[in-house]
């Protein structure tokens, strides 16, 4: 699952990836540092499978790690999507098969965009879906926010919606979309979702221990939040598909063998639909089958998913070309699957210090600056600034990109190279290599954001915590050359200067503008958003004002 956008951000500005070696080896030095939980690892080369455990499990005491169960989150749409290849196959549906004609005589659609969405779409996140309902919120108990949201509350939602924009749409993470999808087979199948997933997908492949509520006779991993404290597990009502199913590395593990050899099993033909490229998915790598992302890494081409809830993390990977397979399950919120697979590469991150920079034309230049897009909410923007090229990824600063050759970059800060690609000497798009991975992404035709890059030492004035009226404490900080912004129990986000004392976020549409008083001294400032205006006094007058 990601209720907030987990597109590979972890992945693009994490620390450098640890050396080569097996799966097991790297998740034992991340599970040295994991306070609260453990790390279940699976990997298959050829014939040669191998479980590991690390970090501290009292509940597999006695039981062999490869059957300790763990929430799968958004792995779980690799299910939905084989179920929806299988229904295929079995003529109950078509990929073309619309929402308004599965649901005709249940609920009135308004939107007649909504109703023309196909199983397709739904499946390859190219719905043009939000990631959640607008109504998601009604009935959540605390965090748990699928447990109370029933048909009736998705039906009405359905009822009343609307897209924004026109369909085609481009790959846009929807745990909405896929929740819905698995409620729609559902209905074609007449049964509930959870039921006929396993029937249909995990009795024939021989995953006995996958269920939204395996065999209470086996162990449950004991979740853990970001924080390392206590978390809880998560439920669903209608929206299952997205990501209730819960799972142990064992079975995980002959997902990922039939993935490798779809002929050796009962549902070879849905196997080869769903693992087939429907949609182009940058921000994910490459493409996106049905529920499943196609990528590479270390140049080999890759099937993939990544899981997160609020109390578990888990990865999988399938290599066919070398018959390999991995699959990570952490019951630790902050700790992602793909961070613990991409410290296994085996291509070794270039020091960046041994990097040789090399000076371009100032017109060779000019041509790099754009907005390239990942998805609706990520995108990279490149920046030039006094003949220095900067580039960031929404939610992250800007981090200084350094030419090695004609399109080609590297970071100082990270592990990382740029390459921009061109199409008949035009540059369309950039490719980010690091940890083994390449993720591309289109150049788009927005505005180049007009951003001021600062020194830390011009931001620090702006720093402080501010009182924003009906919201709590408004905490602003200078991490990495850039603003930060940290509303009381979420996420600090960068915001980026437009004109004096005007800061505005990259990841939502709001921005920041300080106040000043008579002796031009910051004493406050005012949140820009959904078209309102929320004061906020700072708690603390700062001690000197940045040059304007």
């Amino acid at each position: 699952m990601k209720f907030i956008s987990w597109v590979l951000l972890g992945l693009v500005m994490a620390v450098n990836s640890v050396q080569a070696r097996p799966l097991a080896e790297a998740a034992a030095q991340f599970g040295k540092h994991l306070k609260a939980g453990c790390i279940v690892t699976g990997e298959r080369a050829g014939e040669d499978v191998k479980f590991a455990i690390s970090g501290v499990a009292p509940e597999a005491e006695g039981m062999p790690p490869e059957k300790l169960v763990f929430e799968i989150g958004s792995i779980t749409k690799v299910f939905t999507g084989l179920l929806l290849a299988q229904a295929v196959v079995e003529k109950k549906v078509t990929l073309d098969t619309t929402l308004g004609g599965l649901l005709a005589g249940k609920v009135k659609i308004v939107d007649p965009r909504i109703a023309a969405i196909t199983l397709k779409q739904l499946a390859t996140h190219t719905s043009g879906l939000p990631p959640l309902p607008g109504n998601i919120a009604t009935g959540a108990t605390g965090e748990d926010l699928f447990a109370n949201y029933d048909e009736k509350l998705l039906l009405s939602y359905l009822s009343t919606a609307k897209l924004e924009g026109e369909a085609p749409f481009s790959c846009s993470y929807s745990n909405f979309g896929m929740g819905l999808l698995g409620y729609l087979l559902g209905g074609v199948y007449q049964m509930p979702w959870e039921q006929v997933v396993v029937e249909k997908i995990c009795l024939p492949l021989g995953l006995n221990d996958t269920a939204v509520n395996p065999d209470p006779k086996l162990p449950m991993a004991k979740p853990y939040a970001k924080d390392n404290k206590e978390g809880k597990p998560l439920h669903f009502a209608s929206l299952g598909g997205c990501g209730a199913l819960r799972s142990t590395a064992a079975d995980l593990m002959k997902l990922g063998a039939a993935m490798l050899h779809p002929d050796k099993t009962p549902l070879r033909e849905a196997f080869v639909l769903a693992l087939a490229p429907q949609a182009d998915a940058a921000g994910h790598g490459g493409q996106i089958g049905l529920g499943v992302f196609l990528g590479k890494f270390e140049g080999d081409a890759t099937l993939h998913h990544d899981g997160g809830t609020y109390g578990y993390c888990s990865g999988l990977q399938v290599i066919p070309s070398k018959g390999i397979v991995r699959v990570v399950l952490v019951n630790n919120a902050g700790l992602p699957g793909s961070m613990v697979i991409a410290a296994t590469s085996e291509a070794k991150p270039v020091d960046p210090a041994t990097q040789k920079e090399i000076t371009l034309p100032a017109e060779m230049l000019k041509q790099y600056p754009g907005v390239y897009e990942l998805d609706r909410e990520s995108r990279f923007t490149v920046l030039l600034r006094e003949g220095r090229l900067f580039v960031n990824l929404t939610g992250q600063p800007f981090a200084r990109a350094f030419a090695k050759a004609p399109d080609r970059f590297f970071y100082k800060v990270v592990a990382a190279e740029i390459a921009f690609n061109r199409s008949e000497g035009v540059v369309q798009s950039l490719t980010l290599f690091q940890n083994g991975n390449e993720i591309i992404a289109k150049r788009s035709s927005a505005p180049v954001p007009e951003f001021k890059l600062r020194a830390a030492k011009e931001l620090h004035a702006y720093a402080g915590e501010y009182a924003l009226v009906g919201a709590g404490p408004l905490t602003v900080t200078v991490q990495a050359n850039t603003l930060f912004a940290q509303l009381e129990g979420q996420q600090a986000l960068p915001v980026f200067e437009t004109t004096t004392d005007r800061f505005e976020y990259d990841a939502v549409k709001a921005a920041l503008v300080f106040t000043r008083d008579d002796k031009q001294q910051i004493n406050g400032l005012t949140l820009l958003q959904n078209g309102l205006e929320v004061p906020a006094p700072r708690v603390k007058s700062p001690t000197s004002a940045p040059k304007p």
